[in-house]
């Protein structure tokens, strides 16, 4: 995997910042952003608020957690790859490796981005918790055969990835076809994904997190787009100012009346928050029985296949929590507006949803 590279930020002055120990309590965690304080001095990087760690005997790579090594744990990166960190209070730059996922609890809560371990913080010449200079969103590279999750994001090496500039089908979305019938294109338009490149492996250029915090990626299987041939095959809508090859290509789609437009059905950004006056769009007569299908509460009662009954419910602010069958409030749970099926927990966990 591609290293993320960056040059050394000029000009970086020592400033004085208070430090917390790693070991704070409750109280000290509480008070942490009252003392630590940015610099100011990452020029186009990033400022981002950091900790030390060096609990547990194997980190999240399979590898054992060595205290001497010049790794750390970050939700940030994909694991494997190694990020240049610059100490903005000394100017000392290492190159440190991602090897680990952290951090948890009450530092993640208060904004801290990244955990190193004593190898890696010795190199920084940290003490405790403060804030480090990361490279800016350069995009790197990610390689690998993914795992597909739904039409329109995948997994490669344990970082989940949402295709960028177009809009495919959840896996709980229905259609209408030409007869007036309902049938889970979301679940066709992942499997159709799987069929055509499931068991190939996969070049993604990733830049930047959606509101989930999957990463972005423009993904090529080969020289061919991946995000391009779902939406010429019908099967995602090109995001409106996305590329133009993918806006031709979802004319060409349209015109062949192929895959999700071989009928009727919501465009998926709206089909997340219908309601009975959401547009319906595809056949250019929609069947009589379109409406009470796609918009109809009854449509989302059950769920799209046997394989998908996990349940979700969002709430406030988007909060999204799930039930798993057999889970002590999964029958209480009706199906409904603001509420979604999953297939997987992976799945879930990649629309941000948590148990």
């Amino acid at each position: 995997m591609r290293s993320v590279l960056k040059g050394a930020i000029c000009g970086a002055v020592a400033v004085v910042v208070a430090l917390v120990s790693h070991g704070a309590d409750a109280g000290g965690w509480d008070t942490v952003l009252r003392f630590v304080h940015r610099t100011g001095n990452c020029g186009a990087g990033k400022e981002v608020l950091a900790s030390l760690y060096s609990i547990g005997t194997r980190t999240s790579s399979g590898e054992p957690m060595r205290h001497d090594s010049l790794t750390a744990a970050s939700h940030e990166y994909p694991l494997g790859t190694t990020v240049t960190i610059v100490n903005p209070v000394n100017g000392r730059t290492c190159q440190i490796r991602i090897n680990d996922r952290g951090p948890y609890g009450k530092p993640r809560d208060l904004g801290v981005k990244i955990d190193f371990a004593p190898g890696a913080a010795k190199c920084l010449g940290m003490r405790g918790t403060q804030y480090v200079c990361l490279p800016g969103d350069d995009a790197i590279e990610l390689a690998g055969v993914p795992h597909i999750l739904d039409g329109g994001t995948i997994e490669i090496n344990g970082t989940k990835i949402r295709l960028q500039g177009i809009d495919a089908p959840d896996s709980d979305q229905v259609c209408v076809d030409e007869t007036g019938t309902g049938w889970t294109c979301g679940l066709a338009a992942r499997d159709e994904l799987i069929k055509r490149f499931g068991d190939k492996s996969w070049t993604c250029q990733v830049a930047g997190r959606d509101k989930v915090g999957r990463s972005l990626g423009s993904c090529a299987v080969g020289t061919e787009s991946v995000a391009d041939w779902i939406v010429r095959a019908g099967w995602a809508l090109a995001v409106a100012g996305s590329l133009q090859a993918y806006e031709s290509s979802e004319a060409i789609a349209r015109e062949a009346q192929a895959g999700l437009w071989s009928g009727a059905f919501i465009a998926p950004a709206d089909w997340r928050g219908r309601t009975r006056r959401t547009q319906i769009v595809g056949a250019d007569r929609a069947p009589s029985s379109a409406t009470e299908i796609l918009l109809g509460a009854a449509t989302t009662a059950d769920p799209p296949s046997s394989d998908c009954t996990i349940k979700a419910s969002f709430g406030w602010l988007g909060k999204c929590t799930i039930q798993r069958p057999g889970g002590r409030s999964y029958a209480k749970l009706k199906m409904g507006p603001g509420k979604r099926w999953f297939c997987s927990i992976e799945e879930a966990e990649a629309a941000g949803c948590r148990p």
